[in-house]
């Protein structure tokens, strides 16, 4: 089990190096007043199979449903066996944007700290007709310098990727509030005069694929009584998120002279060679965050689980 990705209880967790940080706000029970209790928006969410009832066949039946939903999950994420006649409480979430157009691939990217890395995105080699179509999908919010700078992409569904890097903050919220006040602020400016100038010829965008799956034991509520259950009390309780974000990618192109830098030849390169962010956002003005995940190891194995934190 990988120790490089872990699913964190909130957006109050601290960032820690070296590792990923996974939120999702999924979970079919909260804490509350010593209570377990039921949180509505994780049963309407269809990215997510959730179940709570006898431990055995809430197991068994989020097994089987996630199976059919959204393909097997990696070994190990859920328990073989639930904890006698105890209530269960389980969840499957597995996000995954999908993009209208797809964008371009390379096996060797950037160096992401002293890795080799794939990415996806747009480049000056790139294809006319693919760079035209994937960059109508890009918004700038902001562009700061390399280290500093928050782009988003539209989708096929409702939700928006929002991909930032910023200075390392303290804790997984602090990043995320900055990250969507810069969206709303974009979002409010009159673009002909104080936006982001579109994306161009002069951008480049490169982002590590990700394909990450983590699982929490929610110990916080492993044994507190379920509210209206009949006395009963929580036995196990576990969430497992997978986020595969790869762009839709085609198939990868080999490598070119500037493939390795960190977009120099480019006015305003958006190039993920260091901690960044993702952030899965609903449509605004809300701006539900149906997921956040901090990047710092996107070398991270297809398929491979983390273990609770």
């Amino acid at each position: 089990m990988s120790r490089a990705t872990v699913l964190v209880p909130s957006l109050s967790s601290p960032i820690v190096p070296d590792l990923n940080l996974i939120f999702s706000p999924d979970f079919l029970l909260e804490e509350r007043d010593g209570k377990a209790l039921a949180v509505r928006r994780a049963a309407e969410a269809p990215w997510s199979v959730a179940r709570v009832g006898t431990a055995e066949e809430a197991l068994r039946g989020v097994a089987k449903e996630s199976a059919r939903r959204f393909g097997p999950i990696p070994d190990g994420a859920l328990p073989e066996s639930a904890p006698g006649d105890a209530v269960g409480a389980y969840a499957v979430s597995f996000v995954r944007p999908s993009f209208v157009s797809p964008f371009a691939s390379q096996r060797e990217g950037v160096f992401f700290g002293e890795r080799v890395v794939p990415v996806f995105g747009l480049w000056k080699d790139v294809d006319d007709a693919t760079w035209s179509r994937a960059a109508a999908q890009l918004r700038i919010h902001r562009h700061r310098g390399l280290d500093d700078f928050v782009i988003e992409i539209e989708t096929r569904g409702d939700e928006r990727v929002v991909v930032a890097r910023c200075p390392r903050p303290e804790t997984l919220g602090d990043a995320v509030a900055a990250v969507v006040a810069a969206v709303r602020r974009s979002r409010r400016w009159p673009r002909r005069w104080f936006g982001e100038k579109p994306f161009d010829w002069q951008c480049a965008l490169r982002i590590p694929p990700l394909d990450l799956c983590a699982v929490r034991v929610c110990e916080n509520l492993i044994g507190k009584v379920l509210a209206d259950g009949d006395g009963r009390r929580i036995g196990d309780a576990r969430h497992v998120v997978r986020f595969r974000l790869d762009g839709d990618a085609l198939p990868p192109s080999p490598p070119g002279p500037i493939t390795l830098g960190r977009g120099d030849a480019y006015e305003r390169p958006f190039v993920c060679d260091g901690p960044f962010l993702v952030i899965v956002l609903g449509e605004p003005p809300r701006d539900e965050v149906r997921l956040a995940a901090w990047i710092e190891a996107p070398e991270v194995l297809e398929g491979e689980t983390a273990g609770p934190p």
